[in-house]
């Protein structure tokens, strides 16, 4: 399976967009991307605590589970910090990379949950997301140019989306994945996932409701979606990824492209919306 597939055409259409508006971007230089990787493992290997066979089998083989399902020749390790929040982080050059998950979701999560977390982060170096340095380019344009700044934050989001989709195909279960993001939200632990699913799919609406009525959209510009958004984007593809990850055949491209559609519009009418040359 080609992962170019799965990546959230949004994402594409809105690089597209912000080379039209700004010319050829400024993507991070090859030797400094191997660089800044050097740095950041040898902070690691300094303040963290690499997850081995040894040390943690069973959360050991989901990692290398996740590897085994994506395969493309990745090469990375994970390590461990102490942090009382639900988080991780990944950086990447080309295909090698490290992540970083703060030690409550090793405490707190199942592992079906850390399935999604971690092929969410092995998402953005499946799809090369550090390479496209946002942040350092968001503070230069939102000024001059807030427009363009818009579209920088939303090929963010959008980002996020097609790294959700890699958490989706690693985990196999939108009860798990919508339990992640339920955890990750509201820092509850042990929530019954029907009740969690009904509390994303009813907050989605009403978040629908409340953002087509708000007189401010400029105010929902951020760099990830709303959480019941990032829900309803896992759950309208869920069905094709869990048929791809089982490898059962029920994978349709152009069924998964209508998906894609519909999650696009989706986003673009849910928040702020700025005009996107053709």
């Amino acid at each position: 399976m080609d992962m170019e597939t799965l990546r959230f055409s949004y994402e594409s259409h809105l690089f597209r967009a912000i080379v039209a508006r700004f010319g050829p971007v400024p993507l991070v230089n090859h030797d400094h991307s191997k660089q800044l990787l050097s740095a950041r493992r040898r902070d690691l290997l300094g303040d963290a605590v690499r997850v081995t066979e040894d040390l943690l089998p069973e959360v050991h083989t989901i990692w290398q589970d996740c590897l085994n399902k994506l395969e493309g020749g990745l090469q990375g390790e994970l390590f461990v910090r102490q942090s009382p929040e639900y988080n991780a982080s990944v950086f990447a050059h080309e295909k090698r990379f490290d992540i970083l998950i703060h030690s409550a979701l090793l405490n707190d999560f199942s592992f079906d949950e850390l399935r999604f977390v971690f092929g969410h982060e092995l998402g953005h170096v499946v799809f090369q997301h550090s390479q496209f340095p946002v942040r350092d380019l968001y503070p230069l344009v939102k000024d001059r140019d807030p427009e363009g700044s818009v579209m920088l934050l939303r090929w963010s989001q959008a980002a996020e989306v097609s790294a959700d989709r890699i958490g989706m195909l690693c985990c196999g279960q939108l009860g798990a994945a919508a339990t992640a993001l339920f955890r990750t939200a509201s820092g509850l632990s042990g929530m019954d996932e029907n009740r969690a699913l009904r509390a994303f799919r009813n907050q989605y609406s009403e978040l629908e409701v409340q953002l087509r009525s708000a007189a401010d959209r400029a105010a929902w510009v951020r760099t990830h979606p709303m959480i019941p958004i990032r829900f309803k984007a896992i759950e309208l593809a869920a069905l094709d990824l869990i048929a791809l990850g089982k490898g059962s055949g029920g994978f349709s491209a152009k069924g998964f492209q209508r998906i894609d559609q519909q999650i696009s519009a989706t986003l673009e009418s849910l928040e702020f919306r700025p005009h996107f040359p053709h």
